[in-house]
């Protein structure tokens, strides 16, 4: 798994922050680009959402219920701090669970399609 060749922005909200002139800002949420490798949704991976191997990030929504796209990222341990919003391929999607394999991350992506 060294390709690398796919990008993702991960999104987190930040408190006050200051702008290149010296201004003051409040809130707002901030992106960072990183390398990740694109996996494969299968069985076993389905059934780690099902255990306790699992860490859910998606509160009480838990995954699997409704129509939903969903995308399987690997990334590199001193890239994600994290972050349960991302940017994937255009779309904005929620983190909906992460394990740590080894020297990488396999983040688990769903972007939910509703009546929004």
């Amino acid at each position: 798994m060294s390709r690398w060749n796919e990008t993702i922005t991960l999104l987190s909200d930040r408190g006050m922050w200051q702008d290149d002139e010296g201004a003051w800002h409040e809130g707002g949420q901030v992106g960072r680009e990183v390398f990740c490798n694109v996996g494969t949704i299968g069985l076993m991976t389905m059934a780690q959402l099902r255990s306790s191997e699992v860490r859910i990030t998606g509160g009480e929504d838990t995954p699997g219920t409704g129509l939903s796209e969903m995308h399987v990222v690997y990334i590199r341990q001193v890239d994600y701090e994290g972050e349960s919003q991302v940017v994937f391929r255009g779309k904005e999607m929620q983190v909906i669970a992460a394990t740590s394999e080894g020297e990488n991350y396999k983040v688990i992506l769903r972007r939910r399609f509703g009546n929004d």
